[in-house]
């Protein structure tokens, strides 16, 4: 009946939830694991032959489970969409190769120094959106806020702040005299545990947090 088709959407809704944000905190691990090495960042995995076929599946998967997410809302549909499309623009267009910037990458056959921009311009509005949905859209409620729910959103706001701080970081490499390209692995990884566990948490996995609020 229009019960058990309704308890289906919702075990699917938290099943991807969860996906999604294992999906994203395990993807810094996995190609640090396939290359036997720290990366300089995960979007430089991209040239290797070991790496790239987790670097590309893992992220276009979370990207077309973003795109296909169901929200309670408009405005989650449209944000979560906006994230899958980026997130999978991310890996349509490689990252700048700095051995030979004017090599053809990518699907699109791009110059990697051209390719390099839409890549930079992707993953800020793929993290953006993220930290967006985080933030302003998780922590909504349909009723009284419970004990739980608080303590959701605190989580969910720290998520946010943290997915959009840790980019922030990369932009001291903008600074003369700074250099920390050794550390864009690390930079990336923090931000997609803030990620994905904004969206474990989302999902209820955790007895302890659960209650009948959004």
């Amino acid at each position: 009946g229009k019960k058990s088709k309704k308890m289906n959407v919702t075990v699917n809704t938290k099943r991807m939830r969860i996906m999604i944000g294992v999906l994203g905190m395990a993807l810094p691990w996995l190609v640090a694991l396939i290359t036997l090495s720290w990366p300089q960042s995960i979007s430089i995995t991209y040239y290797s032959l070991c790496a790239v076929g987790t670097f590309m599946v893992v992220l276009g998967s979370a990207g077309i489970l973003l795109i296909n997410y169901k929200g309670y809302g408009l405005i989650d549909d449209i944000t979560s969409t906006i994230a899958g499309v980026f997130g999978i623009l991310v890996c349509l267009f490689p990252m700048v190769y700095s051995d030979d910037p004017y090599m053809k990458v990518g699907a699109f056959n791009l110059p990697s120094h051209i390719s390099n921009v839409f890549h930079a311009i992707s993953a800020v509005v793929f993290f953006g959106a993220l930290a967006f949905m985080s933030f302003f859209l998780f922590t909504k409620t349909n009723g009284d806020m419970t004990k739980q729910k608080k303590i959701k959103n605190i989580i969910y706001r720290v998520c946010g702040v943290g997915m959009i701080a840790s980019f922030l970081l990369l932009l001291l490499n903008k600074i003369p005299g700074v250099n920390i390209y050794n550390m864009v692995w690390i930079v990336e990884t923090i931000a997609l545990f803030f990620f994905g566990l904004s969206w474990i948490v989302k999902s209820d996995a955790f007895p302890f947090l659960n209650d009948s609020k959004r």
